[in-house]
Parts: C-alpha cells; structure tokens; sequence
C-alpha cells in the first residue's frame, strides 16, 4: 500500500498581487518555485502581505521573496521575530547581496537564488522538510566555528571533570558515530546514507543524543563534544 502523506503547508510572501510591477521572467520564476512546492507535496498559500498571529500559525513554513524586503543589507526585525515560531526562507535571492551567516544568524532556516536549479531547490525543500537548514555548507562551517569560539569563551569556566551521568552520559556506539558524522557537517540525510538506516532513525537518534548530552540544537551538541572529545 503507497503510504500518504499529509501536505506541509507553507505561506509565501511575495509581490504576486503587484503583477504590473513584476516582469516576464520574475513571473516566471515564481511560478517555477510554488510548482515546485507543490511537486514536494506542500500547499502554498500565497500573498504581498501576512495575516494575523492566529491565522499564519497553520503555517509551520514561510517562505519570502528577497525582493519583498526594502532593506536588503539587514534582516527586518518583524521577520527575525517570526523565526522564533516559523521556518522562514528567503527565496529568489541575489548573489552576494546579503550575506549568507547573517541570515543563519538572524534565525533564517534557508536561502534559496535565482541561479539555483530545479533539483537544487528540490533538494533544499527536502532539507527544509526534515528540518534541517538550508545554506551552503562554507557558510554553515563559518558560523559553527565562530559559535564555538564563543561558546569556549564563555564556558571556559565551568568544570567538566565531574564524570557523573548527568554532565558525562553514557552513549552508545552508534549515538558517538552520529556525534562525529554531525560534527563533520553531514546532514541527517547524509548520515543515513552513511550508516544504511532510514531519516527518521537518525532523528531518533539524535533526540536521545539531545537528551542524554542537554543540548538544545546541533551547535551546542558540538560544544558539548568538542569539550568531552567523543569519539566512536
């Protein structure tokens, strides 16, 4: 029996309703990108502006068009805030216009441009759908570095020689390979590819990581072992 599967849905802020100020080819584009939307199975509900609270939180994903933003040297505050409830995508970005770590900073889960392929954007909405982020992966090694340097900063002086469950959980073999295969950069895509078990194995996986280690997120799970060295 084919299995189905339930439509993500995703709101897309664009300037769709201002068609006599869009030319041929951005009509295009747009269009391009929600048949690809739908081609991986999520519903789009399109507009040039947002709704209210209650009616944008159906939308777990939010995508918005760069040309959309006034301000294209900074992230406008209103949308840093939706990051906190919502995965929020710029698409159709110019290269080299806003940098790429400050939208990963800012709470961006991804960024998609207007050289980008069909199978490129395809597969960032697949990342986007197993909840991971969506940035080059120099850009994503940039930004863990310089968390990291901050984080040693920081925490340089808690003690880690208490070897109790609590501060130094005992992991299994294949929880500390997980833990090097995230430390690397891989995906969690990637890492099943790896180890030959499904996604939501590895996701299992790491939420146990998360709970056994304390962590929150990826960034401070590599905190966590670059203080602790794991290894297989």
């Amino acid at each position: 029996m084919t299995e189905v599967t339930t439509p993500a849905k995703a709101y897309v802020l664009t300037n769709i309703s201002k068609s006599i100020e869009l030319t041929s080819a951005e009509q295009l584009k747009l269009t391009q990108f929600l048949n690809l939307l739908a081609t991986c199975n999520i519903t789009a509900q399109v507009s040039c502006s947002l709704p209210e609270k209650l009616a944008l939180a159906q939308y777990p994903l939010i995508f918005i068009d760069f040309a959309s933003i006034i301000n294209v040297n900074a992230i406008p505050e209103n949308l840093v805030k939706l990051t906190l409830k919502h995965k929020v995508v710029l698409f159709n970005c110019s290269a080299g216009v806003l940098d790429e770590k400050s939208a990963l900073m800012a709470g961006i889960r991804g960024m998609f441009y207007h050289a980008d392929r069909a199978d490129i954007i395809l597969k960032g909405f697949g990342a986007l759908l197993d909840d991971e982020r969506w940035f080059k992966r120099e850009t994503m090694n940039i930004a863990l570095g310089e968390l990291l340097t901050h984080l040693d900063t920081t925490q340089g002086n808690i003690d880690y020689t208490d070897n109790n469950q609590t501060v130094c959980p005992s992991l299994t073999k294949r929880e500390k390979t997980i833990i090097g295969l995230v430390s690397s950069g891989a995906q969690n895509k990637e890492i099943a590819s790896q180890l030959h078990i499904s996604p939501n194995t590895v996701k299992t996986h790491i939420y146990s990581i998360f709970r056994k280690t304390s962590s929150r997120n990826r960034v401070e799970l590599l905190s966590w072992s670059k203080q602790f060295q794991v290894v297989n």
